[in-house]
């Protein structure tokens, strides 16, 4: 049985979060440059971020096997 450790699951979390966090404050700052009332960009870049993130995880995972 492998001894898998637990850092790496914390590193994917924080991983993900600052991902996050990234997209989202580079999507609010270019809603606030164009005037954007309803986040537009904020949502748009933030879903491409996160699908992305989720993507290379996804495969990451599947060259651990």
């Amino acid at each position: 049985m492998k001894n898998k450790s637990p850092f790496k699951y914390y590193f994917i979390g924080t991983q993900i979060a600052i991902t996050v966090l990234i997209a989202v404050f580079i999507g609010y700052q270019i809603d606030k440059f164009l005037n954007h009332k309803k986040y537009i960009i904020t949502l748009a870049i933030s879903a491409v971020f996160i699908f992305y993130t989720l993507y290379a995880l996804i495969k990451d995972i599947s060259q651990g096997k």
